[in-house]
């Protein structure tokens, strides 16, 4: 045995840099392509492996993790069942990886379930991360113990570092990415795809910050641009929080969404510690009354408490304001690098057109071979009746193949599918079957030719995958951007769909029931309210081009739409069975997940429309066959959100109430039915009655159903939305309808067929 002396400096050195570098690339700091440390990309693959997909039963996490452990990952079981853990947690992770079920920890800071008790499967995010890796995509390396092959990155059409962000602590380097929102960072890639020479103040024009999870408000959007151009800095973020108004003078602060990582049970106590220590002498009770639907943590003032001025203090003092370090450190090439977003952007388009070069030549390779078979079976086809002869005059297999080859110039590989052929592949039928493939082969292989030998073919490819994951998998923005209107001023003309999307309306889309059409400030949220009574809301200018709600219900849908900057008061909500709800403003709640603004008074009831409720004036209630009542607005109590409404109109078997207007000082009405007719009727004609009775009959002995009834003075302009999905615009002149009875029937005004309307909008 030699003995090789060597100092012990230059040994405590060098080992020292190999342990480092060890931590550095195989435990702490990401891969730039994507977005993932070895441990995490390890748990995926394993589950890959056991087919754990969104559409397949959970499986214990124990399972898993003993597969990652025996496979992938010899290390501590708690390390690897603690990233498992993280990747299921949605308020970690803006997009999780994982499908968890049982206890997963929470935002309390509650430990998960062990994993013998919890059970995971990949959700939708990690199937895009993980498409195509059969295809020859990514490299693939031996395992610690060479016994099998494991990926050395996943392909990740989902940009999974940006989207999800990171963070991780190594020997002297340490990683702080923050989450962002999917819809965004596609569009950056798109846009950077076709320009690459865009800089990092016109990538901010798509990407506007951070997205955190946990939503909050982003304060210092003027100095992200110098900080994402130089991967470092932080994100300022508070909390969202509002004041609101009790009897008796007083008020209290409702906290609903927490800055990012902020344990809501170390804050609750931090609070409560400074009521104590008189640092907050204004705070009488703080309660916690966040559920499933989400945060609320109400915090109750003294009788002379200045909510707005606690609530400051409450965020110069505790992690209602904090700080969120950016360090863009990642992996690029196998080494630890310092980058701006640019780069990383850059990074992620390079990984992917590698991608699709490699899974272009593999289809390419796919389809030559199949194309080569074909061939040799449209031979053997053409010639069958020799073929035939010349195998049945074969005395074993080996000469019949030889035959093959020689006679009619087919390769070996031909031959065995010629010999392999089945007799129900003799048909004219399977004939005409195999030329329609040859034809589809040839033109497979011209595509992946052009994919192989093009890169611009390749950056269009890029760029409709990029197009077609925001289309199908973006989420509303849940942090609120400060003083973006610095950068965009002005309001924006959405459309609202019954689905819970919501678009410009230049990008109007085809085919899906709009349910209204509205002007939205880029400095103000959209409220919008579903047939189930819940209320959603979406915060930012952002969010408003092409943001889609997750509705909680299969069976629900949006019905309608407000701004609450232009909202004053309170709104007003009618239901199916005449029920009708006056709501004041000041009990809605910011909650992107939903909140429960009604009761039903019966389990098939649901809300069918919401107006601006007016300070005075009348109400005007109408159903589906033609029954419409007037009656106060005084009539209508304001009503807490947790309540049920009120009885307006008497509804008779077999019909149901679509629609509630407020009349204002308007003298006639636009009756307007499902079919496309039209007529004009004097208000002097409808009587004032009181709530609970059936109102007056609009539509006679017809066998028309009523849309909608619309107060009309001057003019008005209508967007109708029919029941096929086509959409077309209307300007209605007052001066231009002749006036009609309530007896005579409506004339037709739009050529519908067997179409009809199912929506009408006021513009403005």
């Amino acid at each position: 045995m030699e003995i090789i002396t060597v100092p012990i400096e230059e040994e405590v050195k060098q080992s020292y840099i190999d342990y480092a570098m060890s931590v550095i690339v195989g435990r702490a700091i990401p891969d730039v392509r994507d977005g993932l440390k070895p441990v995490q990309r390890r748990i995926l693959y394993a589950m890959h492996d056991m087919g754990l997909y969104p559409e397949k039963p959970f499986v214990k996490s124990a399972r898993i993790v003993g597969a990652v452990l025996g496979y992938y990952h010899p290390h501590g079981d708690q390390a690897v069942y603690e990233a498992l853990v993280r990747m299921a947690q949605d308020f970690n992770m803006n997009y999780p990886l994982i499908i968890g079920q049982g206890n997963f920890g929470s935002v309390d800071g509650d430990p998960p379930a062990a994993m013998r008790y919890t059970e995971a499967k990949l959700s939708k995010y990690a199937v895009k991360l993980l498409e195509d890796i059969d295809k020859d995509t990514v490299d693939f390396v031996p395992n610690f113990d060479g016994s099998t092959l494991e990926p050395s990155v996943l392909p990740a059409k989902f940009p999974n570092l940006l989207c999800n962000g990171a963070s991780g602590i190594a020997v002297g380097l340490a990683t702080s990415i923050p989450p962002h929102n999917l819809k965004e960072v596609c569009q950056a890639l798109i846009e950077l795809a076709k320009n690459p020479d865009l800089s990092t103040k016109e990538i901010m024009k798509y990407i506007k910050g951070p997205d955190f999870p946990t939503g909050g408000i982003i304060e210092n959007y003027e100095e992200l641009i110098d900080f994402y151009e130089k991967g470092r800095g932080q994100v300022k973020i508070r909390a969202k929080a509002h004041v609101e108004k009790l009897s008796g003078g007083k008020e209290q602060i409702v906290i609903t969404e927490l800055p990012y990582q902020v344990n809501k049970a170390e804050l609750i106590k931090r609070m409560a510690e400074l009521a104590r220590e008189g640092k907050l002498r204004e705070i009488s009770d703080i309660r916690d009354e966040s559920d499933k639907e989400g945060i609320r943590i109400v915090v109750e003032l003294k009788r002379d408490a200045e909510g707005s001025k606690v609530l400051e203090k409450l965020y110069k003092h505790t992690a209602l304001r904090k700080n969120f370090p950016i360090n863009f450190v990642v992996l690029v090439g196998g080494e630890p690098k310092l980058v701006g977003i640019k780069t990383l952007l850059q990074e992620f388009i390079a990984h992917r057109l590698e991608v699709i070069l490699r899974r272009s030549k593999f289809f390419l390779s796919k389809a030559k071979e199949r194309l080569h078979i074909v061939e040799g079976l449209l031979v053997a086809l053409k010639n069958l009746d020799k073929v035939i002869e010349d195998i049945r005059g074969s005395s074993d297999v080996q000469s019949a193949r030889e035959k093959l080859i020689n006679n009619y110039k087919l390769t070996q590989a031909q031959a065995n599918a010629v010999l392999d052929m089945k007799l129900q592949r003799l048909t004219s039928l399977e004939r005409n079957k195999l030329e329609e493939e040859e034809k589809e082969l040839r033109e497979k292989i011209d595509y992946y030719t052009r994919l192989v030998e093009k890169e611009e073919e390749r950056v269009k490819v890029l760029i409709e995958e990029m197009q077609e994951l925001s289309k199908g998998f973006s989420s509303p923005r849940k942090s609120l951007v400060e003083a973006i209107h610095l950068e965009e001023e002005g309001s924006l003309s959405v459309l609202v769909y019954a689905k819970g999307k919501v678009s410009p309306v230049e990008e109007m889309e085809e085919g899906e029931e709009i349910v209204d059409l509205l002007e939205v400030p880029f400095t103000s949220g959209l409220f919008m309210v579903s047939n189930k009574g819940r209320v959603y809301w979406i915060a930012g200018s952002q969010a408003l081009k092409g943001s889609l709600l997750s509705l909680k219900e299969e069976d629900e849908k949006i019905i309608g739409a407000f701004v609450r900057s232009h909202v004053d008061g309170r709104i007003l909500l009618a239901t199916k069975m005449g029920y009708v709800k006056k709501i004041p403003l000041v009990d809605f709640e910011y909650r992107s997940q939903g909140m429960q603004i009604i009761k039903f008074s019966q389990e098939d009831d649901q809300v069918v429309k919401l107006i601006q409720a007016p300070e005075e004036g009348d109400l005007l209630l109408f159903t589906h066959k033609g029954r419409l009542l007037r009656f106060p607005v005084s009539d209508v109590p304001p009503a807490t959100t947790g309540s049920k409404g009120v009885q307006g109109i008497k509804v008779e078997e077999k019909d149901h109430v679509v629609g509630i207007r407020a009349l204002g000082k308007a003298k006639y009405l636009l009756v307007i039915t499902e079919e496309g007719g039209i007529k004009k009727i004097s208000v002097e004609e409808v009587p004032q009655r009181g709530r609970m009775t059936k109102g007056i009959n609009l539509l006679g002995s017809g066998r028309e159903s009523l849309m909608d009834v619309i107060p009309l003075e001057a003019s008005i302009e209508l967007m109708l939305a029919t029941k096929e999905g086509k959409v077309f615009y209307d300007r209605i002149e007052e001066r231009d309808i002749p006036l009609s009875r309530i007896d005579q029937r409506a004339k037709k005004r739009w050529d519908l067929g067997e179409d009809r309307i199912v929506r009408v909008v006021v513009k403005g």
